[in-house]
């Protein structure tokens, strides 16, 4: 049986996410319940249940950009990809092609952003027309690592900026105060505008998720001036993800604001016993990625755990891809 949103018993979804190994905090009942509210997106969340047991359940973020290009944006993203416990190949396929029926209308395209392995499902994607594109992602094993040992994991490198801005009085530490907040997310705001050319979500948006403890968010600071930070998504025992993470460019050219912001993540992770770092999205394999380079020296291995993707309207898919590529020319 397939359940929706508020048929979906809360006790039974926080279990499967405690149990399977496909968790992530993208898929937990905060984050549905923020994205259902929060201005330019849309929740959905769908669930199989199998003598009164949640075998599957995907949390669809809905975003579309504002006034008219709405209508030729709107996608569907599921963020790490489904949550699967002990569920069968048929009905991995049969929970799949109902979720994409039921969202026909509401998205021109959908697309999982894994964060794990689906190998053993991908014959369910495909019979379900959901096409695999490889995608590459950096993770960083934490297990066993302690904040003495993390630095040797990193590149020669790496080690040596970190050092430097350290020695020249540059800190990191846990973000707590809201005006230090809006000061990072202002920062990452230029940064989107200046240079990424990508839609950034509000502030609002990162404030819910940081109210209902699922985003830790680290500031990096020099001469009490902020400096730099970043907004981590986590799940406790379980992941933390490099959601977004920015420093002001060219601040001085000895200290290193985005390498701390980085390092901020990755010792609160050793501290609170997380064992996996997902840097999260690091394109295309043979494609030149920049940022690729910048989280491999971290000491993470790159893996291919690719996207998925069920374009549901080709037409629309075709002019929004021309509309988004137009709006980021108009940043320049």
């Amino acid at each position: 049986m397939i359940l929706l949103h508020n048929n979906i018993p809360k006790d039974k979804w926080i279990r499967l996410l405690e149990t399977s190994s496909f968790t992530s905090p993208f898929q937990t009942p905060e984050y549905f319940a923020i994205i259902s509210k929060v201005t330019g997106f849309m929740g959905e969340v769908f669930a199989l249940s199998v003598s009164e047991t949640l075998k599957i359940l995907m949390v669809v973020t809905i975003i579309k950009e504002p006034g008219v290009m709405g209508l030729f944006t709107r996608r569907g993203i599921i963020f790490g990809g489904p949550v699967i416990s002990q569920a069968s190949k048929t009905e991995m396929t049969y929970f799949l092609s109902t979720a994409t029926q039921l969202l026909k209308r509401k998205a021109i395209y959908l697309e999982t952003r894994n964060f794990f392995d689906y190998t053993m499902f991908e014959d369910s994607f495909k019979e379900s027309r959901w096409v695999y594109n490889s995608y590459l992602n950096v993770k960083l094993n934490l297990d066993g690592i302690t904040k003495d040992s993390l630095f040797k994991l990193f590149k020669y490198n790496r080690r040596r900026e970190i050092k430097q801005s350290i020695l020249n009085g540059a800190s990191y530490s846990l973000c707590s105060k809201e005006e230090d907040f809006f000061k990072i997310y202002q920062i990452l705001k230029e940064l989107y505008f200046r240079k990424v050319k990508l839609p950034l979500p509000s502030l609002d948006f990162f404030r819910e998720l940081y109210k209902v403890n699922i985003l830790k968010v680290f500031i990096v600071k020099h001469d009490n001036y902020t400096i730099g930070g970043s907004f981590c998504m986590i799940f406790p025992g379980k992941n933390l993800f490099t959601f977004y993470y920015c420093g002001i460019r060219d601040y001085n050219p000895r200290i290193f604001p985005t390498h701390l912001a980085v390092v901020a993540a990755l010792e609160f992770a050793i501290d609170n016993k997380i064992p996996l770092v997902d840097f999260m999205g690091a394109g295309q394999p043979n494609v030149d990625y920049g940022v690729r380079k910048y989280k491999l020296e971290f000491g993470g291995d790159l893996v291919d755990q690719g996207r998925f993707l069920n374009v549901l309207n080709p037409l629309l898919y075709k002019v929004g891809k021309w509309g988004l590529k137009f709006l980021s020319k108009l940043h320049r």
